[in-house]
């Protein structure tokens, strides 16, 4: 006899049906909506990081035309207006300018807005009374460094915005502008290289919301509309900040951030389009939904096959169908425990599952248990605890998590640290996600994150370290400019070139072995080079071991050997064709902690006496050796020439050292006009 379903078994499989629909639909639309916001904080992040390493490069390039335009107006201050108009000027301002590709162009005018000096070729008829840096230094003389607004140069056709200083004349009153035009090309390029590889917008903007720099570039406006959020933000006086909101250049929903320029009326943006950085999610998006889809699709063909046989068969086949739906069911869930298994004994992360009623650890895999220092054998004797492990600034953040997911089913990802047996830190995050089937206990998966850390503290480092040199070299530059002295600009120029040069050689040997120290016999060749003229003329012998200089003392010394060079070139050994420089340097003492450095000259002009006074450079030399290298310095004057003995502390310049390099007495090839 042939029997029929009745309709609350026909009811049940319709449920079942919707059931194959929606639970990897919500599956899909959980993981979707955890994974957006992982996206966007992690994009977010990114946006603060670019805005702050963008602010930074804005203040070094104002900072630096700061300086240049000062030291334009300490040269042409005094000056009459011939001699500003001078071509020499104009030498000067190119001199000035070609160290730097962020300048386009430097330039003098006169008080009636005529161009007089430029650091090229320019119409001398051009004037600028109509640009706004002009008028605000002539109107207003309180202003200081003023930043223009974007424009095109006339004498160089260059996009271009401009840093303009006011020029005083002899009463006081106003004397002209001198004004640096800055690249806003220069900007761009250099925001599109450090911006993270998404969609983005860059911006270098004014106090009152006028743009000098955008990358990408043509915004269709030069100015920011009073409906920008930027500019709101600035207006209320916030001097760094980060939003959402939608761009009122192009319309989109924008994730930025802003900092103000040091202490310019300047701001930097760096932005992204929220739909740039969802990209990703789109991509995760895929793989969850294909995996939904796969998963709905079985429950689906389950779910129809188990409805048309409950309406086919007889009661028996019924039965037999309902045994086989058993069987099916528990082979899934024997596949989905080994696949668990499988993924949980995986050595990429840490997993473990958590009872969040009783704050039990039910199971934990082996790479957990070695990132808190336990065992199998102690977890299995319940000595093995997380709690004992974790650094004790952690432990309050550990309750909020579990506070959270009793609440809700999860915790938020954060950061935390384990103490190892051997007192190291192991710096880790922590995310959780329901267990499927198991209401209140949660899969923790906990990520060893030491890699990451290391690696931001190396960037930290370098950046620091960058930016000390680059201080350094300008502190020394700076004060290599102002104390030199000489007779007349000529002199002065030659006296500064030389110093700076000594400096420059000693950086770019340091550059060459990324700042770990450069060979003593290098670092005198590079310096002594400049002073032998061709073959047949002064020379120089040197002798001594392998050592390599420490990086912090590289400078200091080469502006010793500089100085002495320079004097024995004036009145000594390198003065004439037949005189002979013998610069030898050892390792002296019990465990070598000195190192001695001995100049010898020989051949140079007869000394009658020793000097009565000491010069600038001798200064500089006292001081470089003493006060910089913590040395000390002797020089003893005889017929024959100057005997100089420098005496330096090994563990404060020596960063390692070796036996002699070529042949037994350590002695090296000779210099002359052709140094090997």
């Amino acid at each position: 006899m042939q029997t029929t379903v009745t309709p609350p078994a026909l009811r049940l499989h319709k449920a079942v049906l919707m059931a194959a629909v929606l639970v990897p639909a919500l599956v899909f639309a959980a993981a979707a909506w955890w994974n957006r916001g992982e996206v966007l904080r992690e994009g977010t992040d990114a946006v603060q990081r670019t805005t702050a390493v963008l602010e930074e490069q804005a203040a070094k390039v104002f900072d630096t035309a700061d300086l240049v335009l000062a030291r334009v107006a300490d040269q042409v201050h005094g000056m009459t207006p011939e001699e500003v108009a001078s071509a020499t000027t104009s030498d000067f301002l190119r001199a000035m300018k070609r160290p730097y590709d962020q300048f386009v162009s430097l330039w003098v005018s006169d008080a009636t807005g005529r161009v007089v000096a430029g650091s090229q070729d320019w119409d001398r008829a051009t004037l600028i009374t109509d640009r706004d840096f002009f008028r605000e230094q002539r109107e207003r003389p309180e202003t200081g460094a003023y930043i223009s607004r974007a424009f095109t140069g006339r004498a160089t056709s260059t996009a271009s915005f401009a840093i303009s200083r006011r020029r005083i004349d002899a009463e006081g009153g106003f004397a002209g502008v001198i004004h640096v035009a800055l690249s806003p090309a220069y900007f761009a390029h250099f925001y599109a290289e450090a911006a993270p590889p998404f969609r983005h917008a860059a911006g270098l903007f004014r106090a009152d919301g006028a743009i000098l720099a955008r990358e990408p570039g043509n915004p269709g406006s030069d100015q920011l509309g009073p409906e920008s959020p930027l500019l709101r933000q600035i207006t209320r006086g916030e001097v760094r900040g980060v939003a959402s909101e939608r761009s009122s250049l192009d319309g989109r929903i924008r994730i930025f951030a802003f900092r103000k320029v040091g202490t310019w009326p300047a701001f930097v943006s760096f932005g992204a389009n929220r739909d740039a950085l969802l990209e990703r999610l789109h991509a995760n998006l895929l793989v969850y939904g294909l995996v939904a889809v796969a998963a709905a699709l079985t429950l689906l063909l389950v779910a129809l096959l188990a409805l048309r046989d409950a309406a086919a068969v007889q009661a028996a086949e019924a039965a037999l169908r309902r045994e086989t739906a058993a069987r099916a069911a528990a082979e899934a869930r024997q596949v989905a425990e080994a696949r668990f298994r499988g993924v949980f004994e995986s050595r990429a992360v840490g997993m473990s599952v958590f009872d969040l009623e009783t704050g039990e650890t039910l199971l934990a895999n082996d790479r957990l248990l070695e990132m808190t220092g336990g065992t199998r054998e102690m977890f299995e004797t319940g000595r093995w605890d997380w709690r004992r492990a974790t650094a004790p600034e952690c432990r309050a953040r550990d309750g909020q998590a579990v506070a959270e997911a009793r609440s809700r089913g999860w915790w938020d990802p954060y950061e935390k640290a384990y103490l190892r047996p051997d007192g190291s830190r192991l710096p880790v995050r922590i995310s959780s996600a329901p267990l499927p089937g198991e209401p209140g206990r949660v899969v923790v998966l906990v990520q060893d994150i030491s890699e990451q850390r290391e690696a931001e503290m190396r960037r930290d480092l370098l950046m620091r370290e960058v930016d000390h040199r680059a201080k350094n070299a300008l502190a020394t530059a700076q004060a290599a400019l102002r104390l030199t002295r000489a007779p007349d600009l000529p002199a002065f120029v030659r006296e500064v070139d030389g110093r700076i040069g000594a400096l420059a050689q000693a950086l770019a040997l340091l550059s060459t072995t990324q700042w770990r120290g450069v060979e003593l016999e290098e670092l005198v060749r590079g310096e002594l080079a400049p002073f032998l003229g061709a073959t047949g003329g002064p020379r120089a012998e040197l002798r001594g071991p392998s050592v390599t200089i420490a990086p912090a003392a590289v400078q200091p010394l080469a502006m010793a050997i500089h100085e002495l060079a320079t004097n024995a070139t004036k009145y000594g050994a390198l003065s004439r064709p037949e005189g002979v420089l013998a610069l030898d340097w050892a390792l002296a003492g019990e465990a070598a902690e000195r190192l001695r450095i001995t100049w010898r000259e020989r051949g140079g002009p007869r000394v009658e006496a020793p000097p009565s006074s000491k010069g600038f450079g001798a200064r500089v030399l006292q001081a470089t050796v003493t006060r910089q290298m913590g040395g000390r310095l002797t020089s003893h004057w005889d017929e024959a020439g100057l005997t100089c003995e420098i005496d330096l502390p090994a563990a404060r310049v020596v960063t390692a050292r070796s036996g002699p390099r070529a042949g037994s007495d350590g002695l090296h090839p000779v210099l002359d006009g052709n140094p090997a």
